[in-house]
């Protein structure tokens, strides 16, 4: 994967965002492909007054590219988390270089493999329980704890503050965790 990302230096040009900076919003359609080199962003979806984050994903990664492959409108908007360096390549180029390189095309396979997992896996948790998905998220986020406001878990578990709160509260009195000054620790 990282060739492909090698590869696709020379086929576009640098931009750099800022945190909070918006990507792309949903609806709008695609005009170019873009690939993050450093940072995250996170996707996500608004309907009415909520916010639901669907992903963040962390460089090195491409960025909705099922949308921008096949002319589709984003699914999602994306907004940066953090300062992020991102590729941005004309879509004419991108599939000029697909057709030309089977090695390339089955890196960017791949990549859209990855992101099918994602949904997944997405899907999965919409099954469990707010309790079953924090205690998952916690033994899967161990070493980020530390750096992790509870606010921010709960978004990233896409429920309210007041309802992680809660079921932390319950998580705490049988032991499983411990919170000092608004971070949590497992055990």
């Amino acid at each position: 994967m990282q060739d492909l990302f090698k590869m696709l230096y020379g086929m576009g040009h640098k931009r750099f965002y800022n945190d909070a900076e918006i990507l792309f919003f949903e609806g709008e359609v695609p005009k170019t492909l873009l690939v993050l080199l450093k940072g995250k962003v996170r996707i996500y979806k608004t309907n009415n007054t909520q916010e639901a984050t669907l992903h963040q994903i962390c460089a090195p990664s491409f960025i909705a590219e099922m949308p921008s492959f096949l002319g589709l409108a984003y699914p999602a908007s994306a907004v940066c988390v953090g300062e992020c360096e991102i590729l941005e390549i004309s879509l004419e180029v991108f599939k000029r270089q697909c057709v030309g390189n089977a090695e390339f095309c089955l890196s960017f396979i791949a990549s859209l493999c990855q992101k099918i997992r994602i949904l997944e896996s997405h899907i999965s948790r919409t099954s469990q329980s707010l309790k079953e998905r924090v205690k998952e998220f916690l033994a899967l986020h161990k070493h980020e704890l530390p750096n992790l406001t509870q606010r921010q878990i709960a978004q990233r578990l896409n429920t309210s503050p007041e309802s992680l709160s809660r079921v932390l509260r319950e998580l705490k009195e049988s032991g499983l965790v411990r919170t000092q000054k608004g971070k949590i620790s497992i055990g």
